[in-house]
């Protein structure tokens, strides 16, 4: 695709329309998904919560001793959303072993109105526990499963425990009444940015639960920086909710406005 409104990409400083310009390098982080990312979404070409994300970034970073220049990330980051083909788009921040800085537009997905689940048994790597790396074969192999099972995503569970985790790229939330619940992230779950903002906007009740627990739960959601809050109406084999829950589309609402509220320059 190329083109004045062509999703724009970043490599290492540059920017270029994709397909016309620089391209990335086959280093050795680039082939063997030793690196680290972030997704963060732009309104109105500022991103939400930078700040948040660039720590995130940092600490992934430092989980696999890989040195960055924050400062750097940042502004090519503001550079980055300044050029974007679309005000209004996802944002991904990709670093390699190699030393590659990439940063690429992504258009906003296409989302169903309501999300069915599959549970998938997954193992969270212990070195790798609370950092977004590039190595998320095990995330999207998860995905595929549950969309080959007819669902639309899949949600992740401690084979061990059937504790519930998390989805492949997003948090998974439940309602127990009209309290909202999610799972401790000392499961090895990530630290969702969303998931925080939630917590600004409503009380958090943080537990353990199992995957067969949800048949006493009133209602779930998927949290992410990119999809915001996206309702579910069940889990295969485990749960149906049926319509969406007025307290979840009171909750997306407040996300909505907190989100756009919290886009700002990265180097401001």
């Amino acid at each position: 695709m190329s083109g004045p409104t062509a999703p724009r990409i970043m490599i290492d400083g540059e920017l270029c329309v994709p397909g016309t310009s620089a391209r990335p390098r086959l280093d050795d982080g680039l082939v063997r998904g030793d690196g680290v990312f972030e997704g963060l979404r732009a309104y109105g070409r500022r991103p939400r919560t930078p700040k948040a994300h660039l720590d995130r970034l940092a600490a992934s970073a430092a989980a696999i001793d890989l040195p960055i220049d924050r400062d750097l990330i940042a502004r090519e980051l503001d550079d980055l959303c300044a050029a974007a083909s679309d005000p209004d788009c996802a944002v991904r921040i990709m670093l390699t072993r190699g030393g590659q800085r990439i940063i690429r537009e992504e258009p906003l997905p296409q989302l169903p109105a309501s999300w069915l689940l599959s549970a998938q048994a997954h193992r969270i790597t212990p070195l790798l526990i609370g950092s977004k790396t590039l190595s998320y074969a095990a995330n999207m192999q998860a995905n595929r499963r549950a969309k080959a099972a007819g669902a639309d995503e899949a949600l992740l569970y401690d084979p061990d425990t059937a504790g519930i985790l998390e989805a492949p790229t997003s948090a998974f939330l439940w309602l127990e009444g009209d309290k909202v619940c999610a799972p401790p992230l000392s499961t090895g779950i990530l630290d969702s940015i969303t998931r925080r903002l939630i917590a600004e906007v409503t009380d958090l009740h943080v537990h353990a639960r199992r995957l067969d627990d949800l048949q006493d739960a009133e209602g779930g959601m998927l949290v992410s920086t990119v999809m915001e809050l996206q309702p579910i109406h069940g889990v295969q084999g485990i749960v149906e909710w049926g319509g969406a829950r007025a307290r979840v589309a009171e909750l997306a609402q407040a996300l909505a406005e907190v989100s756009a509220a919290r886009a700002v320059p990265a180097c401001a």
